[in-house]
């Protein structure tokens, strides 16, 4: 088992705790250049090549290792060096941009979100070379600065940069220990369409007295809202559905054997759960549709008597492959209309498609039989088709042609995105051991 004290591990950690020193932050445009010229020394250091290509706001980081021994074989790493905001502050126990290190735990904004991830590979491609004088096969990196901001000109950069991105396996960003303490990984995730609904009843708000007569922009909107989805879940609009990808047997038969998580207990839920399906299977295969945020009227301390003239809400759908983000917002904007909604005004702000592995390839079986090796057994490891979040695995797929698996450093408590976001130390350590080991089964593949 490696130690803290390990040369490598020593250097891994002075690295990862300049890299967190890099307050990233996408939304603000915060050391976005700086960080990226960080990611490029070390990876001139490490022997790579490098390029830095900054079309746009937010550079892309891309590095490649090209062993002396010709191979066939490559792998890329995706990640992202951008990170979500730190505030609340004061919610922090340390500088949320300089490393803690406790007796079990890193703790940084960025450490499991997912910057630990690749500092996490680069060691243990550095373990490998130090072991065998090469490296395993072609490795490249794809390091984004926007992921935050819903890949803001990925897309781009995967267009024109295209020949750069082929590749028999992708290691995704990051991944976790779940609940139960099982190595997870992932191979997909949901698609997403963004949008915003609004009524303006009125060019002023209006006594509420009025309201005898007069319907208010909060209850025309809630109306509109009421008829998009059932009280279980289902989603009511016509069309919905159609193109929705039924999931293979196989894939039904990894959700089935995966423990389901006690949300009840977990969030202290007041409400029940939704009854259509499995927990598991709503995760990894129900489209979704839901409330962000709803603003109107009055919303301070104590009372105001009025009639709303403007109600806005923001709504997402999680979406399933096949579904396309602009082809459901349309279905959504026609719906409303033809029941008598013209007046509410629908809005697209962001969408993204959805994207499950490819369950059959070779190199992806080999990196979860070396997972269930080094973590003990089949019931130590946990292999999910899909996870309910979103990411640009679609896009990223599109242009690589390669599957996607998520797995990392990460646990069930990692606080992603919340003060004190942190990762377990042995957890770091142990994923080094086994990414090395799996890079060592690679050339038999």
């Amino acid at each position: 088992m490696l130690k803290l004290t390990d040369p490598l591990i020593e250097e891994s950690i002075e690295n990862l705790k300049e890299y967190i020193s890099f307050p990233s932050v996408s939304a603000k445009n915060q050391s976005i250049n700086e960080t990226a010229n960080f990611l490029k020394k070390l990876f001139d250091n490490l022997g790579a090549e490098v390029q830095t290509l900054d079309d746009y706001s937010k550079p892309l980081v891309y590095a490649e290792l090209i062993p002396e021994e010709p191979t066939n074989k490559t792998i890329l790493i995706y990640d992202h060096y951008d990170v979500q905001p730190e505030e609340p502050v004061e919610l922090w126990d340390s500088d949320p941009f300089e490393l803690k290190i406790t007796k079990d735990k890193f703790i940084a904004r960025g450490v499991s979100d997912c910057k630990a991830d690749l500092i996490s590979r680069i060691t243990a491609l550095k373990l490998y070379k130090q072991e065998n004088g090469d490296w395993p096969c072609n490795i490249k990196f794809v390091i984004e600065g926007g992921e935050e901001i819903a890949s803001e000109n990925l897309e781009e950069y995967l267009k024109k940069y295209s020949s750069l991105f082929s590749a028999d396996l992708v290691i995704w960003e990051s991944g976790i220990k779940n609940e139960n303490e099982q190595f997870s990984f992932n191979g997909g995730n949901k698609g997403i369409v963004c949008f915003e609904l609004e009524v303006i009843s009125a060019s002023t708000d209006l006594h509420s007295s009025f309201a005898a007569v007069v319907d208010s922009a909060s209850w025309r909107l809630t109306e509109a809202l009421s008829l998009l989805r059932s009280s279980n879940g289902e989603i009511l609009i016509p069309g919905f559905y159609d193109d929705v990808l039924d999931p293979s047997d196989r894939e039904k038969e990894l959700v089935d054997n995966t423990i389901a998580p006690d949300f009840k207990s977990k969030w202290d839920l007041k409400t029940d759960l939704l009854k259509n399906s499995s927990i598991n299977y709503n995760l990894a295969f129900s489209s979704t549709i839901n409330i962000e945020g709803i603003s109107t009227g009055w919303e301070g301390e104590g009372v105001k008597t009025v009639t709303p003239k403007k109600a806005i809400a923001k709504l997402e759908c999680r979406l399933v492959p096949d579904q396309d983000p602009k082809d459901i917002f349309n279905k959504i904007n026609a719906y409303l209309s033809e029941n008598g909604f013209e007046d509410v005004k629908a809005t697209y702000l962001m969408g993204e498609k959805s994207y499950r592995w490819d369950l059959d390839s070779k190199i992806t079986n080999k990196l979860i039989e070396t997972a269930v090796n080094y973590y003990g057994g089949k019931d130590k490891v946990e292999v999910l088709p899909s996870s309910p979040g979103t990411g640009p695995m679609h896009l990223v797929n599109q242009y690589t042609k390669a599957p996607i698996v998520s797995c990392g450093v990460s646990y069930f408590q990692a606080n992603n995105h919340a003060p004190n976001e942190n990762i377990r130390i042995n957890d770091y350590l142990e994923f080094i051991e086994f990414f090395e080991n799996f890079l060592t089964e690679v050339k038999g593949i």
